[in-house]
């Protein structure tokens, strides 16, 4: 038994010895392959059914609410358009600053005077003054094409801007903002 032991140990040692099957070691780039052959495959159609058409449900959630008040509050200011209308109307032709009375210079310390061509349909107009910096630091409206600046909104040596737009009824945008210059002398 013994001697079998060593036999089937010897054949071991000398099939190990012998020339063995090329190891593949991987690589950096993949070899390429040929492009597998194309088959006939059936797809298989599909039929819709109400389930497929359908939208899957959400799962239930908190959905909050307003609760009823027995008091009105009123605003305090005029409601802000969420959008501003696209100034189309043939109205909006003839307006732009009147140049003819609005001066680009006034006295610091006296009332500044501006005014603009009226549009057809505008119920109000909104207006603006500009600094250097292209801020507007005041706005107010009015239901005249004109309007007077207070003698103490404006400084000496400093330039500004003023621009106003027709609005309609329902507060929107009717016409695109004509601007004009002003400064202090």
């Amino acid at each position: 038994m013994k001697r079998m032991i060593a036999i089937v140990l010897l054949g071991l040692i000398i099939a190990g010895c012998g020339p063995q099957a090329a190891e593949v070691l991987p690589t950096l780039m993949p070899t390429p392959q040929p492009p597998s052959p194309a088959t006939d495959t059936p797809v298989p159609a599909v039929v819709p059914t109400q389930a497929q058409s359908e939208r899957p449900t959400l799962p239930p959630s908190w959905t909050p609410s307003v609760v009823p008040t027995d008091t009105l509050i009123p605003p305090t200011q005029t409601p802000i358009p969420a959008f501003t209308a696209l100034p189309t109307l043939v109205a909006c032709g003839p307006f732009d600053v009147d140049r003819n009375k609005s001066a680009a210079t006034f006295t610091v310390g006296n009332p500044a005077q501006v005014f603009w061509v009226p549009v057809q349909g505008a119920v109000r107009y909104r207006i603006g003054v500009i600094d250097a910096f292209n801020q507007e630091i005041f706005m107010d409206y009015a239901v005249d094409p004109t309007y007077t600046f207070k003698p103490d909104l404006f400084e000496a040596g400093k330039r500004y801007a003023w621009k106003v737009y027709p609005e309609d009824s329902l507060g929107r945008q009717m016409c695109f903002a004509v601007t004009g210059d002003m400064s202090p002398g």
